[in-house]
């Protein structure tokens, strides 16, 4: 029995948290989807989970822990280091980008600000991530 691919959002903008839930809910219903506010309460939720993240959706700007921090923790631990890590933001410098790199991100996205791009985004994100690939948590 196959479980359902889970994607994390991690994200501090809540109107940007709330388009993201509707397209999963509406457009991508053949995955779970779980959203958080910043790196910190998805840190402390992750042990909690019932599965492992197929994927995760991770913004670079965050307060509190931000995603190139949470990026070093998951990356540096042995069980979530196999995680795929796709970074998002729509305003990040080069040296952030490659320092996410550098860092193990799986791909470094610009995020897509209006609905039919972001909806066409995270189709492709998805698609490659979850259905195309040879996803390391499902195969461990």
């Amino acid at each position: 029995m196959t479980t359902t691919p889970l994607v994390c959002i991690v994200d501090d903008a809540a109107d940007y948290r709330t388009i993201v839930q509707y397209l999963f809910e509406y457009h991508f219903p053949g995955y779970s989807v779980r959203l958080f506010a910043d790196g910190k309460d998805f840190l402390q939720a992750l042990p909690q989970l019932n599965q492992l993240p197929s994927l995760i959706l991770l913004d670079r700007h965050m307060p509190h822990v931000d995603g190139h921090q949470t990026l070093v923790y998951l990356k540096g631990h042995p069980v979530y280091k196999i995680i795929p890590v796709v970074m998002m933001s729509a305003d990040a410098s080069v040296d952030e980008i490659k320092g996410c790199y550098e860092a193990g991100v799986n791909s470094f996205l610009a995020k897509s600000l209006d609905f039919d791009s972001l909806r066409k985004q995270l189709e492709l994100v998805c698609q490659y991530w979850l259905e195309t690939s040879h996803n390391p948590v499902e195969i461990r």
